[in-house]
C-alpha cells in the first residue's frame, strides 16, 4: 500500500460539496455546479479554494472599486485558505493547519479532516458543529 501522505500529493478538483445539517437536510452550499481545487505538496503543504460557478463580475477594475455590500455578497460565493498539513493514517486524519485564509477567523485554526481514497477520488469530512460537511474531490491529471 502507498504511504498515505504520497496519496494526497497532487491537485485534486472539486465533485461535490454537501453540508448534512443536523435535522437531516441536505444542502449544496456553493451549489451542485461548485468550482475547486485543493493542492497537497509532497514537502507538507496545501491549498485549497471553492466558489460558485458562474459568479458575476463585478465590473470594477479592483476590490477597491466594489462597494462594500457587493464586495460581501461576492465573498459569501467564495472560501479559500492554505497552510500546513499533516497526516495521521492510522485514524484516518488529515489536518489543515490554516496560516492564511479568505475568512479571518480561520486563520491559526487546525482543521482536522476524517480521509478515504477510492481510486482517483478523494474524499474528505469535517463536523463543523452540528453539521456534517463531505466534500468530494477527483486528482487531477
Amino acid at each position: 500500500m502507498r504511504d498515505p501522505v504520497e496519496q494526497f500529493v497532487g491537485a485534486w478538483q472539486l465533485v461535490l460539496w454537501t453540508t448534512h445539517r443536523a435535522d437531516g437536510t441536505e444542502i449544496f452550499p456553493f451549489g451542485r455546479d461548485a468550482l475547486g481545487q485543493i493542492l497537497y505538496s509532497a514537502d507538507g503543504h496545501m491549498s485549497c479554494h471553492l466558489m460558485m460557478a458562474n459568479r458575476p463580475p463585478l465590473g470594477a477594475p479592483s476590490i477597491y472599486d466594489v462597494d462594500d455590500a457587493t464586495l460581501g455578497q461576492a465573498i459569501r460565493a467564495y472560501s479559500g485558505y492554505f497552510g500546513r498539513y499533516s497526516v495521521d493514517a492510522q485514524a484516518g486524519i488529515v489536518t489543515h493547519h490554516v496560516d492564511g485564509a479568505w475568512y479571518p477567523d480561520w486563520i491559526g485554526s487546525i482543521q482536522p479532516r476524517r480521509f478515504r481514497f477510492e481510486g482517483d477520488r478523494l474524499f474528505l469530512e469535517a463536523e463543523v458543529g452540528a453539521d456534517l460537511i463531505r466534500i468530494k474531490w477527483r486528482r487531477k491529471g
